[in-house]
């Protein structure tokens, strides 16, 4: 095979971003993947933007979900314009809902928010079931994330020619530089990127990085057809799940979180969980038909922070996305080039170093 500037290992949501960033500084990128492009964690995602209630601590993290949501409406319009791929942003809203007067109290106390009283959300978003107040994140939103992986790769394409090999299977890297296929082909890179989801232990360790503490996390998501009233906002209740209706008519309740290992499985205590979830939030549950039920693995690293930087002199790490693969992928797009091309860290990175000590607790 060629020669390329740089690897990347997965084509995933955060395996797009990487090749999108990389390709659009100039880089040549070529793009491994073991099955399909978006077939993992990334093709089983409701493509959620929600800062405000995944990452609620000010620190590092949040500050780094900010800004990627910041540049979505950016991203999403060069996109269009460079793959004519519509990732279907929609930027309209999140309600941060409490369905009892504890919750309330508490999410009211911590809200970044304009909190809204029951009357007031029943008016913004009649879809809602009664609840006891909400958090009402402005700018928050959603995309089609399987449309995102997409228009990224087919922008990286258009850009500088980089190109997607699927069904291929990363066994080794090579002295100097690129990786070994399992088919015995090798693919010259000065640098290759691991962007191999909840693979990413194991793949890491075949291209001399082991130990890396990444697990899945099994979520199931039910997809509904023709709920009335179809919510309007992001409905979400922490782990009590969410609601989000999507272009043509499908709304997605979600989603499950699971220790299941490499099983991907959808189940029936899943479905029957994602049900309860669904009758708790829409007024409309019942009108809907299931159309679908799906699982995907999401790569979680113990602290649940993402793995972003360098791992080894030509080996680099964008992994452990865990639920914000798709919000974070603006952000890991530039700050991968940055990392990979330019050898600098973005300020605040140092807190998602994947070799930081926070990844091997004590004890």
């Amino acid at each position: 095979m060629s020669s390329w500037d740089v690897a990347v290992v997965g084509a995933g949501i955060a395996g797009a971003a990487v090749a999108w960033g990389c390709a659009r500084r100039g880089a040549r990128v070529v793009i491994l993947e073991r099955g399909a492009p978006a077939s993992g964690a990334s093709g089983a995602a409701a493509g959620m933007l929600a800062p405000g209630s995944e990452a609620p601590e000010p620190g590092p993290f949040l500050d780094l979900c900010r800004r990627s949501l910041g540049l979505w409406p950016e991203l999403a319009a060069e996109l269009l314009d460079v793959a004519g791929v519509d990732c279907e942003l929609d930027t309209g809203g999140l309600l941060r809902v409490a369905l009892d007067g504890a919750e309330a109290a508490r999410i009211r106390e911590r809200a970044t928010g304009e909190w809204l009283d029951p009357d007031e959300v029943a008016d913004l978003e009649p879809a809602l079931g009664p609840c006891a107040g909400a958090v009402l994140h402005r700018g928050e939103g959603h995309v089609h994330s399987v449309r995102a992986v997409e228009a990224l790769l087919a922008a990286a394409a258009a850009a500088r020619g980089a190109e997607v090999v699927a069904g291929v299977e990363v066994t080794g890297c090579l002295p100097a530089g690129g990786v070994r296929l399992a088919d015995g082909r090798e693919v010259a890179a000065r640098a290759v990127v691991l962007c191999a989801g909840a693979w990413s232990g194991a793949v890491g360790a075949s291209l001399g990085a082991p130990g890396l503490p990444v697990e899945p996390v099994r979520g199931q998501i039910l997809a509904l057809r023709g709920v009335d009233p179809a919510p309007r906002l992001v409905v979400y209740a922490g782990s009590r799940g969410y609601a989000v209706a999507k272009r043509g008519g499908l709304t997605l309740v979600g989603a499950t979180e699971e220790h299941a290992g490499f099983d991907a499985r959808p189940t029936e205590a899943g479905q029957a969980w994602l049900a309860g979830v669904g009758a708790r939030l829409l007024r409309g549950f019942a009108t809907g038909t299931a159309a679908h039920v799906w699982a995907g693995l999401r790569p979680r690293a113990p602290d649940g922070l993402p793995l972003l930087g360098r791992l080894g002199e030509r080996l680099f790490a964008a992994t452990g996305h865990h639920r914000n693969g798709v919000l974070l992928a603006p952000a890991t797009a530039e700050g991968m080039a940055s990392v990979v091309l330019d050898g600098v860290t973005p300020p605040g990175w140092e807190a998602f170093d994947p070799v930081r000590a926070t990844l091997h607790p004590a004890g």
